[in-house]
Order: structure tokens, then C-alpha cells, then sequence
């Protein structure tokens, strides 16, 4: 099979692509390196240097990257959830929602009609129950990120409707692994390096006691493939990560004991979410994947102490 991986270059992508390549895809990775790097992708690989906002490159089909491809995993993304009060607001917009329209026409001209779509968990917003389904109420989110992730939900299904297109949708859990780092974006990368600079105190945004769910990002290579591989609806919709959660303050503390560091001062911002539109608290449903046969085998804290001991070991 020949597959097209957008965002290939990323945390994610580059796994993905490693586990295509091992049951036997012909993979193309496209990527224009914003936040993924060139070292990460198996050589083994088509790799294609180009950004998904050019339009011009619509009608050649980004340098022949959607000619004979089956599926595509569409992951390129503007990675950055939090939002700087008086920063631009453009980015969600630009990287994740007019790039998904982008691909989404790339397919339509090219004949490609799969698609697997990385959502994410930030869809849901505030929710009042949880765990959280998929079908427990419409999406409410409260960051310009979820809202973008939601936007993009909209357009895959309407070009299932109207072009025949299958889609696979997973909303993802708070992927962590070594790869994930990229500027100190995740909660993991953000205490180790604040910690390399001062090993006694370390502060936490927020109360700390946020509470999320969290996938490696081996883990969740594997829940994409299998649901692509079980599900055969026009429109599939899922949820991928466990159910369970863990809190920001347990995170602090397993890297500190993973550091060797003790008598370390917890110094936290205050409030209930760490920037302007997190979500202080959520815990995925995974139950619909899991009556197809997959779930994670690591817990949420299994999954970060994981992803801490692998990262640490990377630096050495």
C-alpha cells in the first residue's frame, strides 16, 4: 500500500511511518520541517519538502506527493495548544485548518478516498462528564486550537458525504514520548528543562492538580493503525487513549525522581488551568476502540514515566 504521511517528520509521524514501512507501505513523508526534523524520517522513506499552505502547489499536487497514494494520515499541524494573551491568533487557522482543506483538495483532484485525521482530545472543552465519549454531547472547546481540530472534524465529514471519501478520525489523549518536545511544548520536555536550570526549585503553571489523560507515542501509532485496519464506516470517529488520568503534580514529581533531584521546591502559578484556554481536567472514553480489540497496555502514568526515562536516556 502507498500511503502519504503529512507532518511526517514529527513525533508521530516519524513512528508512524517506521510502522508502515515495517508491514510493507510504500511511504511518502511531507513535511515543511516548522517543527519536524529531516533526521527523524526513515531513509527509507519518499521524503517531500513542502508546506501545505501553498496553494500554488495545490494543482501539482505537492511535487507528485498524492499520486498513486491509497491513505493518507494527515497529522501536519501547528503543534503550540497554549495561547499567549495578545499573541496572533491566525495560527491555528492557517496551520490546521486551511492545511487540512488544502489536503482535503489534493485528494479530491488526485482520486485519493482515505484519509486518517489526528484530532485531539481538546475538542471537548469543559466537558461535565467524564470519562468523555465521543458522542456524549457536541464539542464545546475553549482554545483556538481545539476549535481549529473541531473545524477540521467538519470538513472531513462533509467531503465524506459529498466525494465518497472514508474517513478515520481520532482524537488523541496528550501523546508523550521522547520525540515530543519541540520548544518545551509539553509538560515533560517543560519540567526537565527547567529543572537543568535550576535543580532546587521548579514551578508548575497552574494548581497542579490538573488532571489528563496521557499515550505514548508508540502507543499511539498503534491505536491509529488498528483502528484504520478494524473500523469500515464512511465516517469513523474515535477516541484514542485510555481511561484513566494522572495530575500535573504526579508529572513533577516523576521527573524529579527520574532526575535523582530531591528537596526540590514546588512553586505553583495558581489557578485551575495553566494558560488561557487549557483544560484543567479530562479523562478520554476509550471504550468504543476498545470493543473493536485495542487499548493501551500503559495507564497515564505509566505512559509519562515511560516517556520520562526514554527522554532522560536520549540525553545522555
Amino acid at each position: 500500500m502507498k500511503t502519504l504521511i503529512t507532518g511526517g517528520a514529527g513525533a508521530i509521524g516519524s513512528e508512524l511511518a517506521e510502522a508502515l514501512l515495517a508491514r510493507g507501505d510504500e511511504v511518502v513523508v511531507l513535511d515543511n520541517f516548522s517543527s519536524g526534523k529531516r533526521e527523524r524520517v526513515d531513509p527509507r522513506c519518499r521524503l517531500i519538502g513542502a508546506d501545505l499552505l501553498d496553494g500554488d502547489s495545490i494543482g501539482g499536487m505537492f511535487e507528485g506527493a498524492f499520486e498513486g497514494v491509497e491513505i493518507v494520515y494527515h497529522l501536519a499541524a501547528d503543534p503550540d495548544v497554549r495561547y499567549a494573551p495578545g499573541g496572533p491568533t491566525d495560527a491555528a487557522l492557517n496551520r490546521n485548518v486551511r492545511t487540512t482543506y488544502n489536503v482535503l483538495t489534493a485528494m479530491r483532484l488526485s482520486g485519493v478516498r482515505k484519509i486518517v485525521f489526528a484530532s485531539s482530545s481538546a475538542v471537548y472543552g469543559l466537558a461535565t462528564k467524564r470519562p468523555i465519549a465521543e458522542n456524549d454531547s457536541f464539542p464545546r472547546p475553549i482554545s483556538l486550537y481545539g476549535a481549529s481540530k473541531l473545524a477540521c472534524e467538519g470538513m472531513l465529514s462533509s467531503y465524506s458525504h459529498l466525494f465518497e471519501i472514508e474517513c478515520w478520525v481520532l482524537r488523541l489523549a496528550n501523546i508523550v514520548g521522547p520525540k515530543v518536545r519541540t520548544r518545551g511544548r509539553t509538560v515533560i520536555a517543560d519540567f526537565i528543562n527547567k529543572l537543568c536550570e535550576d535543580p532546587t526549585r521548579l514551578q508548575i503553571l497552574g494548581d497542579g492538580r490538573q488532571r489528563k489523560s496521557y499515550l505514548t507515542t508508540r502507543e499511539c501509532v498503534e491505536g491509529m493503525i488498528f483502528a484504520v485496519e478494524h473500523a469500515d464506516q464512511r465516517y469513523n470517529l474515535f477516541n484514542v487513549g485510555g481511561d484513566d488520568s494522572t495530575t500535573v503534580t504526579r508529572i513533577a514529581e516523576l521527573v524529579i525522581e527520574a532526575m535523582g533531584l530531591q528537596d526540590v521546591e514546588l512553586v505553583y502559578t495558581g489557578g485551575k488551568g495553566g494558560w488561557p484556554g487549557d483544560v484543567p481536567h479530562f479523562v478520554l472514553d476509550g471504550s468504543a476502540l476498545s470493543r473493536l480489540g485495542w487499548k493501551p497496555r500503559l495507564g497515564s502514568e505509566e505512559s509519562v514515566a515511560e516517556a520520562i526515562r526514554e527522554t532522560l536516556e536520549g540525553e545522555r
